[in-house]
């Protein structure tokens, strides 16, 4: 099964209005003969029908892109190059953010909350190695209202 994440997506308004200013600018810069920004335009209009998406499947963790509505490139994780899965249900919530660690690098996913455990019990099924932090929602609020104590009451004390 393949789970999709969330992402975040310009209205399409934005991307007329992009596509028609670059459009613009690279015909202001031909006429003046600018000539190598003119490259940078068509990079720019090109950038309007750019897209990508977030799965997470049997083969791992991907990000594909796509360019008019056909691949342009994945960018594969397998389940054994990940390392550490670390789901933050503060920081998007009403959904969940998973943080999915290879090596150094990290990766932020958007989920519902109902597709986390589903994919936490892939991950241990496909990796035995990886190093899921199990913190519930609620010890994770408890935590982030610990820190915002500490931080009011380290201002006070900063102010006096």
């Amino acid at each position: 099964m393949v789970y999709k994440g969330q992402i975040k997506e310009r209205q399409p308004w934005v991307n007329v209005l992009i596509f028609i200013l670059a459009a613009y600018l690279t015909w202001r810069e031909f006429a003046a003969g600018q000539y190598i920004y003119i490259i940078l335009g068509v990079i720019v209009m090109a950038a309007c029908f750019f897209k990508k998406e977030h799965h997470i499947s049997d083969q791992g963790v991907d990000i594909v892109y796509f360019m008019f509505d056909k691949v342009f490139k994945h960018n594969l994780w397998t389940w054994d190059e990940i390392t550490t899965i670390h789901p933050d249900y503060t920081k998007a919530a009403p959904n969940v953010m998973l943080h999915i660690g290879k090596d150094v690098v990290t990766r932020s996913f958007i989920y519902k909350k109902s597709q986390v455990a589903p994919i936490l019990e892939l991950a241990r099924e496909k990796n035995a190695n990886i190093y899921i932090d199990d913190a519930t929602q609620k010890q994770q609020q408890e935590k982030a209202q610990e820190i915002a104590r500490a931080r009011k009451a380290a201002k006070k004390k900063k102010k006096k």
